[in-house]
């Protein structure tokens, strides 16, 4: 029962508090209800009209320590996840255009089984510890973007919500959602030189989340960059380097933030491809993305690995291996 209290509080004071020293604070959970990766390959690119399905899966492994004070004790505090999510995205892009572009509109479903470990140390070196796992659902994502192609560049605005639709509950508990509603509003470009046969994209966001309403604690506005480079073969391969780049640019705040109003921030780069084919009059797209983090503070933080497979129904003409994240 203790060892089950001590990592209780290493979960709800240290995860939720990203396990800091006095001195620093994180998003609520040492996460972001932002999809960190998402834009990748094609990240300014809205396709051609049609119905876009893509099933993508992932893993992540990270961690996050730190030694904290607890009513005048040191204590040394630290938490191990895993994570695996299977996501279905459903992408329309209707015909005609909107202000000169395309418009699009999708949702996205995640489900997933997280396991958490935590321990905790304290003042006489004494070490207990406690593991939850479980599955259900995680936090819908619901988005609208615009697009305006152009032969050698593109570029795409968008504005993403994040329903709190996710198995979560407040203690030490296998959550797969966070529980805040959130928005981010964004820009991505593409641009694809003929000649060198070099992609190269980029994106930027800000989001803003809502209180959570179980813990009091409202995490600070955020920031984030995503970027990649390929060179494109002919056979519809793109191969390249993938990355991303975080900032949480206001405090924390709410009863529940009791550590007070501090940032975060991390980096992650890695090897991407993209592949296209057409099976039977359909065309797919393949995408494999692995992020290895670095550079992070106060931030739950390991390595990540993304793979999708995306159908389009009907067959859009003219659709590119760059045209799908």
């Amino acid at each position: 029962m203790l060892a089950k209290r001590i990592a209780s509080f290493a979960i709800a004071s240290g995860l939720a508090l990203s396990f800091a020293s006095p001195e620093i604070n994180a998003a609520e959970y040492g996460f972001t209800t932002y999809p960190l990766g998402t834009l990748g390959f094609g990240a300014g690119i809205t396709p051609p009209p049609g119905y876009y399905i893509t099933e993508a899966i992932s893993f992540y492994e990270g961690s996050i320590g730190g030694n904290f004070d607890f009513g005048g004790r040191d204590f040394s505090a630290g938490v191990k996840a895993n994570i695996f999510l299977d996501n279905v995205n459903l992408l329309f892009v209707p015909q005609g255009s909107l202000l000169g572009g395309l418009f699009g509109a999708s949702v996205t479903v995640p489900a997933g089984y997280v396991d958490y470990k935590a321990s905790a140390s304290g003042p006489r070196g004494n070490t207990v510890s406690d593991e939850t796992s479980g599955g259900g659902w995680g936090d819908m994502n619901i988005k609208f973007q615009l697009g305006w192609d152009s032969e050698s560049f593109s570029h795409t605005a968008y504005f993403l919500m994040v329903v709190p639709t996710g198995r979560y509950d407040t203690g030490f508990y296998p959550i797969i959602g966070l529980n805040r509603p959130s928005y981010d509003m964004g820009w991505g470009f593409t641009y694809f030189d003929k000649n060198s046969k070099i992609q190269i994209n980029g994106a930027v966001g800000f989001m803003t989340s809502s209180e959570n309403n179980e813990t009091q604690y409202q995490t600070g506005n955020e920031f984030h960059a995503e970027w990649a480079i390929g060179y494109k073969f002919d056979n519809g391969l793109l191969l390249g380097v993938v990355g991303y780049d975080y900032r949480q640019i206001t405090g924390d705040s709410g009863p529940g933030a009791i550590l007070g109003p501090f940032e975060s921030l991390g980096d992650a780069i890695g090897p991407g491809l993209s592949y296209s084919t057409v099976i039977g009059e359909t065309p797919v797209v393949i995408n494999v993305r692995d992020y290895e983090q670095y550079n992070w503070q106060n931030f739950v933080h390991g390595n990540a690995a993304v793979a999708s497979v995306t159908a389009v129904f009907p067959a859009a003409r003219g659709l590119e291996s760059s045209s799908l994240k």
